[in-house]
């Protein structure tokens, strides 16, 4: 069995095993204490997502390869009070189930309290059960299949986006969505992949710190988790992109 088959396997045995992903959400979105901007009622502010053309797309990917400051290993800080982060659910020569940002996967990213956070997710995935959505909690792992639906202290939430719409990446339409959200709490967060069985048999999340505004930078004795070690890339169907 190939890598994209067993994980497809793998994928039908958890959905058996959660509910549906839209109650997740719905729940999460009552729930969440993020600060927003320009709304009066609370919770992030969602911009309607989108299907991206390839040029579109490739766009987003490079804003991604591009994005934040490199400040160890496997974390990237966004400094400054207005911030733009990409996040691209598999990006080609990155390992299936991975949110992928800077070059690096599932790095731990840091942003200074009171930062105005824009948080763009596209999935470039392809095939059955690969949709990805970007949840961005306190909640710590290891995560259940079936992810509680109260999770504390969310700021932002990105529903699940479907699969690209063709094999070949370049004739292949991409969904897209950005949420904006101001980082108030201090504290280590955690961004995640809701879609049932992503979090756990997959380690599809990473650490999303807000440090303290009274910082100059991310404090570097934030160490990633054990859970969040990187994953060997495994051979997929995304290709090099031209």
């Amino acid at each position: 069995m190939n890598p994209r088959s067993h994980t497809q396997a793998l994928l039908a045995i958890l959905a058996i095993l959660a509910f549906p992903v839209t109650g997740v959400h719905a729940a999460m979105s009552a729930t969440n204490t993020a600060t927003p901007m320009m709304m009066a009622t609370s919770g992030p502010a969602p911009v309607a997502g989108s299907r991206l053309s390839w040029r579109r797309g490739r766009m987003v990917l490079r804003n991604s390869e591009l994005a934040g400051v490199h400040h160890g290993g496997r974390t990237l800080i966004f400094r400054g009070k207005r911030v733009a982060i990409a996040l691209v659910a598999h990006a080609p020569r990155h390992p299936d189930m991975s949110f992928e940002t800077g070059g690096l996967t599932n790095p731990t990213l840091c942003v200074s309290q009171g930062a105005q956070v824009t948080l763009e997710v596209m999935n470039m995935d392809y095939g059955p059960g690969m949709a990805h959505g970007l949840v961005i909690t306190s909640a710590k792992p290891p995560y259940p299949a079936r992810l509680r639906r109260h999770l504390p202290h969310v700021l932002a939430d990105i529903p699940p986006l479907p699969p690209r719409s063709r094999a070949r990446l370049q004739t292949a339409r991409y969904a897209e969505q950005t949420v904006r959200f101001i980082a108030g709490r201090p504290g280590i967060y955690y961004y995640i992949c809701p879609v049932p069985g992503h979090a756990l048999a997959f380690r599809m999340y990473g650490r999303f710190i807000v440090y303290p505004a009274g910082l100059k930078t991310c404090p570097r004795s934030s160490k990633p988790d054990a859970h969040t070690a990187t994953r060997p890339v495994t051979p997929s169907d995304s290709r090099r992109p031209s």
